[in-house]
């Protein structure tokens, strides 16, 4: 007898009625018909067990059902070692009232119980039977399922409050939870685009989310712009520019919508013909260049276009914005727009000459060419190219490739599918950005694209059962140097979704088939489940870095999903340190520290808390900094390319923000540890010249020092304290086996980081710690010290290579109770010396030994650092030779014999590499 795996009436999300199930567009091309052959490879053979082979789907069997529900506890069991969390949380709402809200992705930091709370409490959400493991019950096609009766639309001008109840979800992660938005995309699917779907993808804690306000702008080509925000003047600050620039005038009663409403004044909004012709881009373009002018320190964080209404006709465009002091600042927006409808059309300023090095390449490589313009028509972008429409994936995959080469970088992309002449046609925007990148460098990406499959409509019509689709696949396409990660994650496809492998067609894309692709009804699918699952892998086991996802609804009813993404490969991952699962109990025997403000903590009631410092405690931090920041460089420095300057080390670090620990297990461990210091301590750390507030909250024998980490990192740390099994990972034992610790900022800076894949981009983390220094064992040459230290019964280890070399001293520390995590600061590097005190104008000493060098008059010095990364990559390819201009002279650099020549003078000097470890 065989299963029935049908779902309850209340199970899952709804779907359009039946009837829509006979809604079929005439001549439609579904994307599994491509015309560019798949040379098939041995391993890529149907095997007859598979139906993603096959072009019919069906409903699931007792044999796929148990395949799937394997495949998840599989998933379970990598999502125990996940240190870097993503979350989806998909809004689904109808004006009919069927609004559901899944949510997708590990639980991690008890993230589904304070989801829960919000959802039921803010919403009025009811919590609904999302399915389990079992194999006699339904596959879950997500890991938590609510009704959402919160959502509302109204009129036929796409007007509701998806974008009011984004930003309001947005504000609870983000500023209560401190995850980091990372996408929002969406789209409108139903026989009329009736049903509106928003995903929502957070990435793991950053503690400047605690602080950082984000807000929407929506424009709507019906003639609206609206905005949605909860600080209020970051919304007024954007009214005041709408007035301004759209003609915009508020326009009441829209409360339930938004926060903000404006009417904008006749032809702001334009379009024309019937190839979709709009000015929605150049709009973006323009807005996106004005908040980052208008608000210092927001930086556009993603976009989502689509269209709306019976006919489809009418564009929005959702731009959230957030405060995050992006270090490309003011840098303009070029958008650049790929049309099915037969277009290429590209907004924003000719920034460095972008435009005609855009045209010249597309022309070459697309074969673009000038479209026929009417005599006396306004242009809706800046310049438009005719092409014959390619493979969207491809084309933005080697468009990107062709502007990283310039040194700009893909900020976002959105896709989406518009009504042109009736007929559905696929849009792609991709936004990039000057300055992000070494010109001449293309970094790593790998755009991959989860397709879903088509269904039956006979089952489509039946929302009790579960459908596997046929035609379903996963495509990926590299751009630039990917082969590091290419055999892992196509394990990872083949073991986890099933995949067998099509092969390679002639744009270079990967193909293979699977069969994880579910749908219940018109429009319910796991294909939320499966984008987390495959973001987890690619950042937390692959180490690269998330980028953008985005959704395209294809076909009848937009039940044809397709989703794409694209990842980037920033450099070295930055560690995360796993959260403890064991939750340590503390009866706290000694007094609370009087500074203490959380009351759960000081109560008992929890062990930790994070606040946000006052003024007075950040500003005593920045003196810290200064004071004990010095411009002298060790070879553990690492040169950080800037497209401005060629410093090789800031000139300050310029504290944005910090957060105060307020941990009860950490400090009763520090207090016991002090209990038993026996006074006199003969060293004294340099931070105890600055920061008066905070250094007299300490004891005898203690100091604040530093430790330089990633955010991420850092909010862990706060939370676990350091682990001496853990010590020197990152930065080696150069004195023992200990915690290491600086009381220099510019010490400790040497080894902080941002955040992967834009997270808060240039932001780092440096830990100032409560430390018991004691009575320190000295020493100034490298060696384990540890045991001698502990024989002579000292307290912690000075290791003074300031005194025997000049640069710095660090703090090593063999009991990890000495030292509790205080204080996360959030801060960026000063390259500019006209931004700092005249005080901290000083010129660079000591060497990375990280830089080519020349034998000037007076020894070796180095080369500018942008022309000792050309060196090492040229050096790296193999070749002997390199050309290059430096000031006004070229140089011809003889790297076999190690010589430079002047073309002009033909004077000659030596060089020299970099110093190895």
């Amino acid at each position: 007898v065989k299963t029935d795996y049908s779902i309850p009436e209340k199970m899952g999300c709804s779907s359009s009625s039946a009837a829509d199930a006979d809604v079929v567009v005439a001549e439609e091309r579904r994307p599994s018909d491509r015309d560019d052959s798949i040379k098939r490879t041995q391993s890529g053979k149907s095997g007859g067990s598979k139906l993603s082979t096959q072009s019919e789907a069906s409903v699931m069997s007792d044999e796929q059902n148990k395949a799937a529900h394997d495949r998840l506890r599989m998933l379970q069991e990598l999502d125990k070692s996940t240190k870097i969390p993503f979350i989806m949380v998909e809004l689904r709402g109808c004006s009919s009232g069927d609004c559901y809200v899944e949510i997708c992705g590990k639980d991690e930091y008890a993230v589904y119980d304070s989801l829960d709370q919000f959802l039921t409490s803010e919403w009025n959400c009811q919590k609904l039977d999302a399915g389990d493991l079992r194999d006699d019950t339904p596959l879950p096609f997500c890991d938590a399922l609510y009704s959402w009766p919160f959502f509302k639309a109204a009129g036929e001008e796409g007007l509701s409050n998806m974008g009011l109840a984004t930003m309001r979800l947005v504000d609870f992660m983000c500023n209560h939870l401190s995850w980091t938005l990372g996408v929002i995309n969406g789209g409108n699917v139903g026989a009329k685009g009736e049903i509106r779907e928003q995903q929502i993808i957070f990435k793991a804690p950053h503690p400047m989310n605690l602080v950082a306000p984000h807000v929407m702008i929506e424009l709507r080509s019906a003639g609206y712009v609206e905005i949605c925000g909860s600080d209020e003047g970051t919304c007024n600050t954007l009214r005041r520019y709408f007035e301004e620039s759209f003609g915009g005038q508020v326009e009441a009663g829209h409360e339930e919508f938004c926060d903000v409403c404006l009417k904008c004044r006749n032809g702001v909004f334009k379009e024309r013909g019937r190839s979709g012709e709009n000015n929605v881009g150049q709009l973006t373009s323009k807005v996106c260049d004005a908040v980052v002018t208008e608000l210092h320190g927001f930086s556009l964080v993603t976009v989502n276009g689509g269209n709306y209404g019976d006919k489809g006709d009418h564009r929005e465009q959702q731009m959230v914005f957030r405060w995050d002091n992006h270090p490309l600042r003011e840098a303009t927006h070029l958008l650049v727009e790929l049309r099915e409808a037969g277009y290429i059309e590209v907004c924003g300023a000719d920034v460095q000459g972008i435009h005609s090095q855009l045209k010249e390449w597309l022309k070459k490589e697309w074969g673009c060419k000038d479209p026929v313009n009417l005599l006396g028509q306004e242009p809706f972008c800046d310049f438009k190219l005719a092409w014959k429409p390619m493979d969207m994936m491809c084309a933005s995959a080697e468009v990107t490739g062709f502007f990283h080469s310039l040194g700009w970088q893909m900020q976002v992309c959105s896709q989406g599918t518009v009504l042109v002449g009736g007929k559905e046609c696929r849009e792609q925007q991709i936004l990039f950005r000057p300055g992000s990148s070494v010109a001449g460098v293309i970094e790593p990406h790998l755009f991959l694209e989860l397709y879903t499959g088509e269904g039956k409509e006979e089952i489509y019509a039946n929302p009790h059962k579960t459908q596997v689709l046929g035609n379903q696949r996963i495509r990926f396409k590299e751009v630039g140097d990917c082969s590091a990660i290419i055999a892992p994650l196509e394990q990872f496809l083949t073991e986890y979704l099933g995949g067998e492998m099509a092969g390679e067609d002639d744009h270079k894309i990967t193909t293979l088939m699977v069969d994880v692709f579910l749908s219940r009804g018109q429009t319910d699918n796991n294909l939320g489940n499966w984008t987390m699952r495959v973001c987890d892998f690619m950042v937390d086991r692959l180490g690269w870095s998330f980028v953008v996802c985005n959704v395209c609804n294809l076909g009848p009813c937009g039940r044809y999903r397709e989703q794409q993404l694209v990842f980037r490969y920033d450099g070295e991952r930055r560690d995360v340190p796993v959260v403890r699962t064991d939750k340590e109990k503390c009866e706290l025997t000694v007094p609370v520290p009087p500074y203490w403000k959380d009351p759960e903590v000081c109560a008992g009631r929890k062990t930790q808390a994070l606040v946000i410092c006052e003024q007075e405690e950040v500003e005593n931090l920045q003196e810290m900094f200064d004071h004990t920041f010095k411009r002298v460089l060790t070879r553990d420095r690492v040169y950080e390319y800037q497209a401005s300057t060629n410093e090789e080390m800031p000139y300050r670090l310029e504290v944005i923000h910090a957060f105060r620990s307020e941990n009860a297990v950490l400090y009763q461990k520090f207090a016991e540890r002090a209990a038993e210091y026996k006074g006199g301590t003969p060293a004294k750390a340099k931070t105890l010249g600055a920061g008066k507030l905070i250094n007299s909250r300490l004891g005898e024998g203690e100091a604040y020092l530093a430790h330089g980490t990633n955010p991420s990192s850092a909010v862990s740390i706060l939370k676990n304290g350091f682990r001496l099994e853990n010590a020197g990972k990152a930065t080696g034992t150069m004195f023992g086996y200990g915690v290491y610790l600086a009381e220099a900022a510019s010490k400790s800076d040497e080894y902080a980081r941002d955040d992967n894949g834009g997270t808060f981009p240039g932001l780092l983390a440096m830990l100032m710690c409560r430390s018991l220094v004691g009575n320190p064992y000295i020493v100034q040459d490298p060696g384990d010290a540890v045991g001698p230290a502990k024989a002579a019964g000292m307290d912690s280890i000075i290791g003074d290579r300031e005194t025997k070399v000049g640069t710095y001293r660090e703090f090593v520390f063999f009991d990890e109770r000495q030292v509790m995590p205080e204080y996360a600061v959030i801060y960026r590097r000063q390259y500019d010396a006209k931004r700092v005190p005249k005080f901290m104008r000083s010129s660079i000493s000591g060497t990375t030994g990280r830089n080519w060098q020349f034998q000037g008059e007076k020894g070796w010095l180095n080369f500018p650092p942008d022309v000792s990364m050309e060196l090492s990559q040229v050096l790296d390819s193999g070749a002997s030779s390199h050309e290059r201009e430096i000031g006004d002279f070229m140089y011809v650099f003889d790297l076999h014999n190690r010589t430079q020549t002047n073309k002009s003078t033909g004077n000659v000097r030596k060089i020299r590499p970099p110093m190895r470890r």
